[in-house]
């Protein structure tokens, strides 16, 4: 057999390969939605006093204005949603990690993720752990601060490694807040929109 036929399975191979690997990167989405998962360690259905103006929205990012709240008025949170942009936010994994697969569960179910394995970050869930995808399955409660650079903390025991885009702490998420007013009008809010401490858990 010549040279030239010897090469042609290694090209053929070759191509495969990087037609394998585009397929696998192609099916990272670039937009991921996650509803009724706060972005952060409180709860989704509370009740809040809002301290500045708001306008309600008939959906999420919509233009279309179903009301507003006045300041100091009283009103139930129901639901959220956040948007997410999985591709831009990957991990190399860099030793074998347990992940949660359901956020509650009375008999924790995990997936273990080996070395060289690539996740990709959602959303931030609290106290330092984050939402990720892996193979279509979310994985919850991912340890953020034990991912070498990621965030200026520095990772004691590090299982992962960010490979992806410079990106914040809150991965430049788009977070909705659903509302319902004390006479049953319901929107949609932007809480980016107004200044922090505009929405504030009411105790009463």
């Amino acid at each position: 057999m010549s040279r030239t036929h010897m090469k042609i399975p290694f090209l053929l191979m070759a191509i495969l390969f990087l037609t394998a690997t585009y397929v696998l990167a192609a099916e990272i989405p670039a937009n991921y939605t996650v509803w009724d998962r706060m972005p952060a360690e409180a709860a989704v259905n509370v009740k809040l006093k809002v301290q500045a103006p708001v306008t309600l929205y008939a959906a999420p990012r919509s233009s279309n204005v179903s009301g507003t709240i006045s300041v100091n008025e009283v009103v139930d949170r129901i639901s959220c949603v956040v948007y997410t942009h999985p591709n831009r936010h990957a991990v190399k994994v860099l030793k074998a990690t347990k992940a949660y697969k359901y956020q509650n569960s009375s008999s924790p179910q995990f997936i273990t993720l080996y070395p060289g394995t690539i996740i990709h970050l959602l959303q931030y869930t609290g106290e330092g752990t984050y939402l990720g995808l892996w193979n279509g399955q979310l994985l919850w409660w991912l340890e953020g601060y034990n991912i070498s650079g990621f965030t200026t903390a520095n990772a004691n025991s590090p299982w992962g490694v960010y490979i992806g885009e410079a990106t914040t702490a809150d991965l430049g998420i788009d977070f909705w807040m659903c509302l319902r007013k004390s006479d049953g009008t319901v929107g949609w809010a932007h809480p980016s929109d107004y200044p922090k401490g505009t929405f504030n858990q009411y105790w009463k």
